[in-house]
């Protein structure tokens, strides 16, 4: 009797921000993952807040459409009180990144930075630097995810497809 395969399962995982939201798509092997796309959605401090809303949503939405992925996870907001504005308009770039999943028939998952750190490094505190070769070596590869933003992605979205049981590593 062969053993069947389980199929492939991506994951978009993002990191949110107004200036740069990073993104990393990993989709799941036989054994292991591998990362798909990583990068950042830049936009213009130049370009009014629906603009730069609407570059986000039309960025996420052409990743959605591209891979196909059955979940995305995204980082939770932490909301810093020096800082109200940029909590808010983070808030308003998370809800076009959900209106984007949602369109496209996409889970969406939240998860705590903390959460991620701890699941792939194994301290809720890591480094950015940390992350990233945490990230490197659970996926096997040779380059690093660049930049910052596409690493936590790439975190979020391994994070998110193990707790989801399509992932082990």
């Amino acid at each position: 009797m062969m053993k069947q395969e389980k199929p492939r399962v991506a994951a978009l995982g993002v990191d949110p921000g107004l200036a740069a939201t990073g993104y990393a798509v990993i989709r799941t092997r036989a054994q292991g993952g591998e990362a798909c796309a990583w990068g950042s959605l830049k936009t213009s401090s130049k370009l009014s807040l629906p603009q730069r809303l609407h570059i986000i949503h039309r960025g996420i939405e052409s990743l959605i459409k591209e891979w196909n992925p059955v979940l995305l996870i995204m980082e939770d907001i932490y909301a810093v009180g020096a800082f109200p504005k940029a909590a808010i308009q983070l808030g308003e770039v998370k809800g076009v990144i959900s209106l984007a999943a949602q369109q496209q028939g996409v889970a969406v998952m939240r998860m705590n930075p903390t959460e991620v750190k701890n699941s792939i490094t194994g301290h809720g505190r890591a480094t950015k630097d940390q992350v990233r070769r945490a990230v490197k070596r659970v996926l096997r590869m040779q380059e690093d995810i660049t930049p910052d933003h596409a690493s936590d992605a790439a975190a979020l979205a391994i994070t998110g497809l193990s707790r989801h049981g399509h992932y082990r590593w």
